[in-house]
């Protein structure tokens, strides 16, 4: 069980990884000029939409005309991946016995 707990902690981890990897490359393209980029966007903005509704209902931060939600959302992903995911695989060795 307790290997179980730690496969399933770095999965999770490599999730919110990969989530914030998502919404970053989406904030860069979407600063990139150019219209031949639009496709490009279009997909990236699908692929990441669940994220960025989440974090519309949570995080909504505005500044004049800057919408920071993909990247506080990005931030916090960073954050419980480095931080808080891994003392679930401390504890999940720890109650191997």
């Amino acid at each position: 069980m307790a290997y179980f707990i730690s496969d399933l902690a770095y999965f999770l981890s490599f999730l919110c990884n990969l989530g914030a990897l998502l919404l970053i490359v989406e904030w860069l393209v979407h600063a990139l000029p150019g219209a031949w980029l639009n496709p490009v966007r279009k997909g990236f903005f699908e692929l990441s939409f669940p994220l960025l509704q989440w974090s519309d209902r949570f995080l909504s931060f505005r500044l004049d005309s800057f919408n920071a939600r993909g990247l506080l959302t990005a931030i916090l992903l960073l954050a419980v991946g480095f931080c808080g995911i891994p003392w679930l695989v401390v504890l999940g060795y720890s109650l191997r016995g």
